[in-house]
């Protein structure tokens, strides 16, 4: 009998607990498109959809036209272009309600502690800390990859899978390094444990070595696989990117990741886990810590951790446990009935509402200024990043953006203008001169609409959020 069949004729309480952390996992994936960089990757898969190749170039700002651009995150971009081809903006949605939905199995997969209530508790305590960092865009990709390649080492499946997962990895999104950084603590940790060399997991990381070599076979070539370096040279532009600063714990998701990353720590404190849990989970701890984005990474690495720190010590969370009474099996099948309805009127809801979400993006003055030809030749208009990403994915490249969210492409120097205008500081006019900008698209309560202001520009739009400004 299938597992599926079985599953269903037969639903045990692990297997419901697993079923409703998926279901809520692609609940969370159906969410409206209102995340700005999705808005760019959305874009670039739709023109590479239409036109059929990867662009080489920046195609959308007038202060990096032309500049070489590496799309990292080609293949998740080409994903998202067919799937608006073929369905709409409502289809992608529906893809990244699948692409949640997968994550959160793989990371009960990897928490299972041999009993239903164990693996409950270190299953959703892994998805709680992550959730808040599981956003629609290309990362969604890299998370998979790399509870997939955890999921092959901790189950010791054969290493040569790891050969098409990085392939698929390097050309889905930056944080492949992640996947390098897991496995070589996870061999310290291995070799600390048990006093010996750990070949098994030195296996897996010379076919991640090998998968890094094939992975070269791709359309943009070996500048996949330097891209990361690219960060590290441009340090200075990510710090206006709130992920890429210490995570703030005090507000909406940081609150929700602190509540369930303090209970990791408790549970994994108060049990005698070994090394090989011990050193990864530090590693991204510090690194989580230092970075917001890497809270997404954490919640995967403490999955097996927590699974081992509740499993009793006699437990076999593989050996199969007594179906159950038939007045247990018809309620528990009623549970699953339940929880499949669900997921269908889920996914219908992808399909009847909205499926980009504009709250808190100037749709009216954007419109204004097309309608006065604002962006056209000669006029240059400086707005913040995220409305460029906005403007991206409205207009494409009928209209040129001063900025978007991509700092790894812009010149530093754009990056350094861009700052001076955010902090209205004193060579914020001498930037709007030099880049010959005669319009600016802003929020209200920025300092920069105040100077502007006092400086002799005049008001022509404006609205509860947003004001255009023209010299």
């Amino acid at each position: 009998m299938s597992k599926l069949r079985q599953m269903v004729l037969a639903p045990r309480m692990e297997s419901l607990f697993t079923a409703t952390v998926v279901l809520f996992g692609f609940r969370l994936g159906a969410r409206p498109i209102g995340d700005n960089s999705m808005f760019t990757h959305l874009r670039t898969g739709i023109d590479m959809a239409r036109s059929g190749s990867i662009p080489r170039s920046d195609p959308y700002s007038f202060t990096a036209l032309h500049h070489r651009w590496v799309v990292q995150s080609w293949f998740p971009e080409w994903s998202y272009g067919w799937a608006h081809r073929l369905g709409g903006y409502k289809l992608v949605v529906l893809e990244q309600a699948v692409l949640v939905a997968l994550l959160a199995w793989l990371v009960v997969r990897l928490a299972r502690a041999g009993s239903p209530l164990r693996t409950a508790l270190a299953g959703i305590t892994a998805v709680g800390v992550g959730t808040a960092l599981w956003t629609p865009r290309p990362l969604l990709f890299g998370l998979i990859c790399m509870a997939l390649m955890i999921s092959v080492v901790e189950r010791r499946r054969s290493p040569w899978l790891l050969v098409p997962l990085v392939w698929l990895w390097v050309n889905s999104h930056g944080s492949f390094p992640l996947g390098l950084a897991w496995l070589g603590a996870r061999a310290l940790g291995e070799g600390l444990d048990w006093r010996a060399w750990p070949r098994e997991t030195l296996r897996y990381v010379g076919w991640f070595a090998v998968g890094l070599v094939v992975s070269v076979a791709n359309p943009l070539g070996a500048r996949l696989l330097s891209f990361p370096l690219t960060l590290g040279e441009k340090r200075e532009a990510f710090k206006n990117i709130v992920e890429w600063r210490s995570p703030d714990f005090s507000r909406g998701g940081g609150y929700f990741a602190l509540m369930f990353l303090g209970l990791a720590l408790v549970l994994l404190l108060r049990a005698r886990v070994g090394w090989r849990d011990v050193l990864p989970v530090v590693a991204f701890f510090i690194a989580a810590l230092a970075a917001a984005r890497n809270i997404g990474p954490l919640a995967i690495v403490l999955a097996p951790a927590l699974g081992r720190a509740l499993r009793r010590p006699d437990s076999a969370p593989s050996a199969p446990r007594p179906v159950g009474t038939g007045v247990n099996m018809r309620l528990n099948r009623a549970v699953l009935a339940t929880i499949t309805a669900a997921f269908v009127v889920f996914a219908a809801l992808i399909f009847s509402s909205d499926a980009v979400d504009e709250v808190g993006y100037p749709g009216e003055a954007a419109a204004y200024l097309v309608s006065q030809n604002l962006f056209d030749t000669p006029h240059q208009v400086a707005h913040q990043d995220f409305v460029g990403n906005y403007l991206e994915l409205r207009y494409g490249t009928r209209v040129k953006v001063f900025v978007d969210d991509r700092y790894d492409m812009y010149p530093i120097s754009v990056s350094r203008d861009y700052d001076q205008l955010l902090g209205a500081r004193s060579g914020a006019l001498d930037v709007l001169d030099r880049r010959q900008i005669d319009v600016v698209l802003w929020q209200k309560k920025l300092p920069l609409v105040t100077l502007l202001e006092a400086k002799g520009w005049r008001e022509t739009f404006s609205d509860k959020e947003y004001v255009v400004l023209q010299r």
